[in-house]
């Protein structure tokens, strides 16, 4: 991940405008300059959503190529920001619509009917609350665990790499993510697909 700068360096409004017409008649210079300009904002705000460097990654890619493609139908009195955002979240809330679609999540449907939850792939999924729900049950992890989940799956690190890290021997690891996950599991049973979807 690109470190994300202290002080961005956003541009007034008048500049920005500029830019955003310039980048409608298909400039790539004004392109790359509203890119250089956002892409470390857009990709904090999509990590503290996804929780992942991957997906984040992915996020952000296709957000700014969704920008270039759509140029001519960029909207000069609107907030260029609001913008990036929204395709963001959209792009996180298609991913998700297909996932939940998918044959993987065949075997946990037994589960959440058994456990009396509802699963409507149709209504849209809160990420927010998603987060404050994940941090709540987080706080469930002793502080071992947490740092394991988190190094492995929310900063993407391998079980070697983490184990490496915590000079901590490579099955002690997987036995701390196994745990913190049954954990999180079970504290989360109202989203357990997303939470699959997620973080397995």
């Amino acid at each position: 991940m690109r470190n994300i700068r202290d002080n961005i360096n956003l541009f007034d409004d008048n500049e920005l405008q500029r830019l955003v017409e310039q980048l409608k008649k298909g400039s790539y210079k004004a392109f790359d300059a509203l890119y250089k300009t956002y892409f470390d904002l857009l990709y904090g705000y999509v990590f503290r959503l996804v929780r992942s460097h991957e997906s984040t990654q992915e996020v952000v890619q296709n957000t700014f190529v969704k920008i270039w493609l759509n140029r001519e139908k960029l909207d000069i009195d609107l907030s260029f920001k609001a913008y990036l955002f929204k395709i963001a979240k959209n792009d996180i809330m298609d991913g998700i619509r297909k996932s939940v679609s998918n044959p993987v999540f065949e075997d946990y449907l037994s589960y959440c009917n058994h456990e009396k939850i509802t699963i409507h792939a149709e209504q849209e999924f809160d990420i927010e609350m998603f987060n404050l729900l994940l941090n709540k049950a987080k706080s469930k992890l002793s502080p071992r665990q947490a740092e394991v989940f988190e190094l492995i799956k929310e900063n993407g690190l391998t079980p070697t790499e983490t184990a490496q890290k915590l000079s901590l021997p490579e099955q002690v690891v997987y036995n701390y993510l196994s745990q913190a996950l049954s954990i999180l599991r079970n504290e989360m049973k109202e989203m357990v697909p997303f939470f699959i979807l997620f973080f397995f």
